[in-house]
């Protein structure tokens, strides 16, 4: 297998050296459509982006700076200004979700991160006096609130449960299908053997599938 895919890779190279020459693509712009990163549970209080889901979407905004907004990236936006955010070229949204919004400003604090105690991080004012940005040149950018489940069409934010009342009707039906009681029978002893862990937020009556399902 390994042998044949050299093979075709070296077929492809020799049949692209065959062709004319094209220009490279121009990117204009990306919508990016993100997902938050690792959450608490919701069955506890204060459900917040935990630390690993600060690095998971902190990493996935170096990720995305790398192959669109960096100097040296991959696939760099055609005019983009490289280290210093400028307003006007990026656009942040999310709904007033205390998870959704920290993974937003996490994903933007990677896409474009501090640029240090420089030139690049302070202004002179009309006194010749010279400010420096906090933080070592952190970058402020703005996240805008979108509602939920309002103007589906018109609006980046896709939830389309959200408020539906057959949305709602067709999950509670799982509750009664065969697959979710045959589940709740058979790891009824898993569960109650967890007990001893999660006891500080179940009971042991409520040590079950159910309670997994609904509080992940």
């Amino acid at each position: 297998m390994v042998i044949q895919l050299q093979m075709y890779i070296q077929y492809l190279l020799v049949a692209a050296a065959l062709l004319p020459c094209t220009k490279a693509e121009t990117i204009l712009g990306a919508y990016i459509f993100h997902r938050h990163g690792d959450r608490s549970p919701k069955i506890l209080p204060h459900v917040d982006l935990t630390e690993l889901g600060y690095h998971e979407v902190y990493s996935s905004g170096q990720w995305h700076r790398q192959r669109y907004v960096d100097s040296s990236a991959t696939s760099p936006i055609a005019g983009i200004s490289a280290d210093v955010v400028v307003q006007s070229q990026i656009t942040l949204s999310s709904p007033d979700d205390i998870v959704l919004m920290t993974s937003a400003q996490a994903f933007a604090q990677g896409l474009f991160p501090p640029v240090g105690n420089g030139t690049l991080s302070s202004q002179v004012l009309r006194n010749g006096t010279t400010i420096q940005t906090p933080m070592d040149g952190y970058q402020l950018i703005p996240i805008h609130t979108v509602s939920a489940g309002s103007g589906s069409e018109s609006a980046g934010w896709l939830q389309g449960s959200t408020g539906c009342p057959n949305a709602i009707t067709s999950s509670n039906q799982y509750y009664l299908s065969g697959e979710y009681l045959a589940l709740l029978s058979s790891t009824s002893d898993f569960y109650k053997s967890l007990s001893p862990v999660i006891n500080g937020t179940f009971s042991a009556a409520q040590a079950s599938f159910q309670n997994a399902y609904t509080s992940e």
